[in-house]
């Protein structure tokens, strides 16, 4: 019987041999040719995030929907400026960045966003970003996710109306904390 198993497990090994040798002996297309591998995506990496996150409702749009990251030139995703959720993100764990709530710092908040954005070009933008950036998060006066940032579309005037009304609320209230600012609620 073990002479019977022997031979009938050599024949078993002598046929898938046969099988996998005219894949062994035959170089690889890509060798031929000189290619290399290109690796893609094989699913959206904002999935997870869009289960709870509906994009109609809370979505990514304006000039961040179409931007690419400047390290993979790749389009952005939730993960590049949020971060990679844990198991336990929906009990309220400090796992993903969350702009304007008080759990995050103003330099952590802003250093996800000068990750991409350098200093020179947001001085050249509006001088007081090199001023405002370790005191008030950039989130305070610019939206992040909407067709339009507010920010942008404001004129010198209003602008300056902006800075005039944050500091005389400084000045007024020894309790003001600039980073608590909100663009939105100052609309002129």
């Amino acid at each position: 019987m073990s002479v019977l198993r022997s031979l009938l497990t050599a024949g078993v090994l002598a046929s898938g041999m046969l099988w996998a040798l005219p894949g062994l002996t035959q170089p690889a297309p890509q060798a031929e040719t000189g290619q290399r591998w290109t690796v893609t995506q094989q699913r959206n990496p904002d999935e997870a995030c869009l289960k709870c996150h509906k994009p109609e409702q809370e979505g990514m749009q304006g000039k961040h929907a179409s931007a690419v990251n400047p390290h993979n030139q790749l389009p952005l995703t939730c993960t590049n400026c949020h971060g990679n959720p844990s198991l336990h993100h929906r009990e309220g764990v400090k796992d993903v960045m969350r702009f304007n709530f008080p759990m995050f710092t103003v330099e952590q908040q802003n250093s996800v966003c000068m990750s991409c954005h350098l200093p020179d070009q947001l001085q050249k933008a509006f001088w007081p970003h090199d001023v405002h950036v370790t005191k008030v998060t950039c989130a305070s006066c610019h939206q992040l996710h909407p067709k339009q940032d507010t920010m942008q579309t404001l004129n010198d005037k209003s602008r300056i109306k902006l800075c005039v009304d944050c500091h005389s609320d400084q000045r007024d209230n020894p309790n003001f904390n600039p980073a608590s600012v909100h663009l939105g609620e100052r609309q002129p």
